[in-house]
């Protein structure tokens, strides 16, 4: 009976206290949410065609976000134009941003594995340069569109920041692939099995 009445005790502790954690952490990121509007409508920023409300567009990309914090992965670009087709560059500058980084990232960590070696910084360097246009060639149909905001400047101009995000476990696959295909454009040897170690880490958010 004494075993009985502990397990239940147990079993609730675990399950009420869950509960409280997942409850905070919610009421934490809708303050957080509402912060973050609050801000952004400050600044003048509205949701570029949709008929969404802005805290509902915020919410569900951040909903989704934390939901698999491990393998979606928030993507951001912005652009700047006259007309609404500036929108594509926002998306395509974001792409072009998680790309940069993923380069960045590996050949920074060549870099100081090999930082003696001065024929291994040229292969890096090439490695690198083939790697960027590879990632980004891969991923852009990897990438999900959430929303985009656009705010109007006094000039006219209109300011356009997309928010993005990427599945990790496809992105890793892509960037696999280019730097297959980087390794054999810049004939990448004694790097090889190190660059793999280097690919499989994730691309933090910027």
């Amino acid at each position: 009976m004494k075993k009985n009445m502990l397990f239940w005790s147990l079993l609730c502790a675990l399950v009420f206290g869950f509960g409280s954690s997942a409850m905070a952490q919610s009421k934490a990121l809708q303050k957080d949410i509402k912060k973050r509007v609050k801000q952004l409508e400050k600044e003048g920023w509205k949701l570029q065609a949709s008929t969404q409300t802005l805290t509902y567009a915020v919410t569900k990309y951040r909903t989704y976000l934390e939901e698999d914090p491990e393998n979606r992965i928030e993507i951001v670009g912005v652009a700047e134009g006259i007309n609404e087709k500036t929108r594509d560059n926002a998306v395509a500058n974001g792409v072009s941003n998680y790309a940069s980084r993923a380069a960045v990232q590996v050949i920074g960590k060549l870099k100081t594995l090999f930082a003696q070696d001065a024929a291994a910084g040229q292969e890096i360097d090439k490695f690198g340069s083939a790697y960027e246009i590879g990632v980004n060639t891969r991923i852009k149909a990897l990438v999900k569109q959430h929303f985009i905001l656009v705010k109007t400047e006094k000039d006219g101009k209109k300011l356009f920041n997309a928010f993005l995000s990427i599945d990790e476990s496809q992105a890793r696959k892509a960037r696999e692939e280019a730097a297959r295909d980087a390794a054999e454009k810049a004939k990448l040897t004694d790097l090889s099995e190190k660059v793999k170690e280097f690919i499989g880490e994730p691309v933090p958010a910027e």
